[in-house]
């Protein structure tokens, strides 16, 4: 499923004030999850604290005390939520320093065009764009979507349309990507990972620039926080949960009857 889209004239580095946006975007990035991190330091009803789901695994997960209580709320909020904000984040934040905006037919036609997310003007030419965070982010939803929708965006626009996965490699990808091209048309590619950053950004192997940009977006957040990682912030946000869970369950002793004490507060 090759596409033979390829972007003429890549650099071999980045300009220096898009690095440095590419670095402030991840930094804020950064501090957006650490602010609900901190978010999570008490027991609220935002932690969705299931205690019949919470015992039934307490044996997989090593949860017998209130600090393991507090690492297993966290592992079940904090990841998902991380995982949620990627793709909003490349599509809101650092493609748009790449001259993708938003298609003005978008705004005129939203259920057509609802599977298009932006456009990009490459070496001259226009294109339409469908973002997926990874390999696996399509559904069959998804690709019904494209597959009732694509035809009548080609046809009514005149333009190719690229179906972009943000990380990952062609071989990891699911079956839709392909369903999709099979039943549209050669002007649908699928541009995956490295392909798609290059395109995107003109830059080669600029998916190894960005790479360095968050990695000087953690330094500079290490800086800003008192020379402490976000993980060691994250395990005294953990230390201030089990203590507020402590509170709220009223749990004391050596924690062996944790359960059953949890169990009599709890409802």
């Amino acid at each position: 499923m090759q596409s033979a889209l390829v972007r003429g004239g890549l650099v071999d580095e980045m300009p220096p004030e898009t690095y440095e946006a590419v670095v402030t975007e991840s930094l804020a990035f950064i501090e957006r999850r650490f602010a609900s991190m901190q978010e999570a330091r008490v027991v609220s009803a935002k932690n969705n604290l299931n205690p019949f789901l919470m015992l039934l695994m307490a044996p997989a997960y090593n949860v017998f005390s209130p600090f393991e209580v507090a690492e297993y709320l966290q592992n079940a909020k904090l990841p998902h939520g991380d995982a949620t904000a990627f793709g909003k984040f490349v599509e809101t934040n650092i493609f748009p320093l790449f001259t993708v905006t938003s298609p003005p037919e978008k705004a005129l036609d939203k259920d057509v065009y609802s599977p298009i997310d932006a456009e990009i003007t490459v070496d001259g030419t226009r294109y339409l764009t469908s973002w997926k965070s990874g390999p696996w982010t399509m559904n069959q939803s998804h690709a019904n979507e494209m597959l009732g929708r694509f035809p009548t965006i080609n046809t009514q626009t005149g333009c190719d349309i690229i179906l972009g996965i943000i990380y990952g490699t062609e071989k990891q990808l699911n079956n839709k990507p392909a369903l999709v091209r099979r039943g549209t048309g050669p002007y649908v590619h699928v541009l995956v990972g490295a392909e798609l950053w290059e395109f995107v950004t003109g830059v080669r192997n600029a998916h190894m620039k960005v790479l360095d940009a968050i990695r000087e977006a953690q330094a500079r957040f290490a800086v800003a926080h008192g020379g402490k990682t976000f993980y060691e912030h994250m395990i005294e946000a953990r230390l201030a949960l089990a203590e507020s869970f402590r509170r709220e369950f009223e749990l004391t002793g050596d924690y062996d009857d944790m359960w059953t004490q949890l169990f009599e507060r709890a409802f």
